[in-house]
């Protein structure tokens, strides 16, 4: 997920995402790890929730969690903006752990060309770049749209409809400068745009805010 969220109300909003909705979440089955990274000015966000199946994201216990929001989600999420929202399939997964830093990109890519971004994706995050110096993961997504559409409660409670992602690949990192730097680089737009037959949008870069695994909850 990516959005914002009005300025009044930051605060209020990280409180309610670290003091109940991170731990509402990794409490239903099949949620492994949960975090929130914040943009280095403070106004974007960037949330991402890791889980055993695609299937966890349409079961009935997490369709049951957001079609009854707590009265605090019922207070927060309205002042949430612009949101982009995917269930996605993980397509490549390199290295370990989570990184303080983590850069995003997304993707459309249909049509006759798609398995050839999926395959020029894969091997760049199929390298060494997960390993290099300041780095620690390189992931590529896969959205499903078909699950993301699914109407709930919760989605009511935002202004505008969701946006979501046909690709998305995230790098993450110990330095901000590397992650930076793989952005501008094999997954710099200049580098990409020169491929064609894709829409390839801004890069975002994020702060590792705070992460809760499944283990810290049932602890």
């Amino acid at each position: 997920m990516w959005h914002g969220v009005e300025e009044a109300v930051r605060g209020a909003h990280d409180d309610w995402h670290s003091h109940e909705h991170l731990a509402e979440r990794l409490a239903l089955p099949g949620f492994r790890r949960g975090r929130r990274c914040v943009s280095p000015a403070g106004e974007g966000y960037f949330l991402m929730y890791e889980v055993e199946a695609l299937a966890t994201l349409t079961s009935p216990a997490y369709l049951d969690r957001l079609n009854d929001p707590s009265p605090w989600s019922r207070e927060v999420i309205p002042s949430i903006t612009g949101m982009s929202r995917t269930l996605c399939r993980v397509l490549v997964s390199e290295g370990t752990g989570v990184g303080g830093w983590i850069g995003t990109r997304r993707f459309s890519a249909l049509g006759e060309r798609r398995e050839e971004w999926v395959d020029h994706l894969a091997r760049i995050g199929g390298g060494d770049l997960a390993s290099q110096a300041g780095l620690i993961g390189f992931h590529l997504l896969e959205g499903d749209s078909t699950a993301s559409a699914r109407r709930t409660e919760e989605k009511k409670l935002r202004e505008r409809e969701d946006e979501t992602a046909d690709l998305a690949l995230l790098v993450e990192g110990y330095e901000r400068e590397a992650v930076e730097d793989a952005l501008r680089g094999d997954l710099g737009i200049g580098a990409l745009r020169e491929r064609g037959g894709a829409e390839i949008g801004d890069a975002g870069l994020y702060q590792t805010a705070h992460v809760v695994s499944a283990a810290d909850i049932s602890e």
